[in-house]
């Protein structure tokens, strides 16, 4: 908890930390205890937190403050005194905190028909945006991105391009592929349900199938070939290369986010902090540049960002400063 723990005793500890809810709930109570000091002044505006409290039981949307500047830093405690009570009311005003904040969900909005002219569905960051297609399949769309989809869809082609991130579940066609084309991937399926990881100034795009079966190719029609992908496999296409191999791993980094999950599996802190950067419309930079390719392995469900960024500064020594709002 003071960032003085080896790699590999933080590993060992986020390997714990995996194995149940209940160990991850008892680290979390230890770490609010050893951050309060003797004499420490807290601030809360418990009257601001009832009112959102309020606004979120009355069905009305949380309001969003100016944005702000913060540092969260893994500095230990000048004294070792532990108020375990001021502990207590730090647990519960957070946990209404990520109430709040988190209590999100992407309805679907639109229905996209048949028709002779292109369509263009975007989101921004922060935002969420699900829809079904005219061919029944439904789509959920990522923060930060875009799909474009060809006049007449379901009538002769099935084909839409993608810039960002989404999750698919296509529709059975007998006639009619469907197929995802990305800057760098071109997907073909019949019926399944999968997910493309393409973001904007990347040369790579991530497939990774949740069920069902897909053929994974390079967008460059130079190159021939493919990888085939099962449920739970998924393969990295780099620019103008092939479809790296088939791979087994918990694919749930790839797919969590549609569940309000944000999963890092040996992430490097880089993807991390742009994971973070699109799911809470903020800016994150580090003080420390050296280790944006450390890799960051956490599963994080309905907590807010400064509860992320506060776990992520303890375990691995790394300094955050955040600018922008939830």
């Amino acid at each position: 908890m003071a960032g003085e723990a080896s790699p590999g005793e933080r590993k060992v500890l986020e390997r714990w930390l995996e194995e149940s809810e209940e160990n991850r709930k008892t680290f979390e109570t230890y770490r609010d205890i050893y951050e309060v000091e003797i004499r420490q002044k807290f601030s809360y505006n418990t009257e601001e937190a009832l009112e959102k409290f309020r606004a979120v039981m009355d069905g009305k949307p949380a309001v969003h403050r100016k944005p702000t500047l913060r540092k969260f830093e893994h500095k230990r405690p000048a004294r070792s005194g532990i108020w375990i009570k001021a502990a207590a009311v730090i647990l519960v005003a957070a946990g209404l905190s990520f109430y709040v904040f988190t209590n999100f969900y992407p309805s679907e909005e639109k229905i996209v028909v048949e028709a002779d002219r292109s369509t263009i569905i975007e989101t921004e960051a922060g935002e969420q945006k699900a829809f079904r297609l005219s061919d029944g399949s439904r789509v959920m769309l990522n923060a930060s991105s875009r799909v474009y989809i060809d006049g007449g869809f379901g009538k002769d082609s099935r084909e839409i391009n993608l810039r960002g991130e989404a999750f698919f579940e296509v529709a059975e066609s007998d006639s009619l592929e469907f197929i995802v084309e990305t800057a760098t991937a071109r997907v073909h399926v019949l019926g399944t349900s999968f997910a493309i990881r393409a973001w904007e100034n990347r040369n790579e795009s991530v497939v990774a199938v949740q069920s069902g079966r897909v053929s994974v190719g390079s967008s460059n029609p130079e190159i021939t070939e493919n990888t085939i992908l099962n449920a739970g496999e998924y393969s990295l296409v780099s620019k103008n290369e092939a479809p790296g191999p088939a791979t087994q791993a918990n694919i749930n980094q790839y797919l969590g986010w549609k569940d309000q999950m944000i999963v890092f599996e040996e992430t490097p802190l880089e993807d991390a902090i742009k994971q973070l950067e699109l799911h809470f419309n903020v800016k994150i930079s580090i003080e420390d540049s050296s280790t944006i390719n450390d890799p960051v392995t956490a599963r994080y469900r309905n907590e807010s960002l400064d509860e992320i960024l506060r776990f992520t500064s303890i375990t691995h020594g790394i300094d955050f400063t955040v600018e922008g709002k939830q």
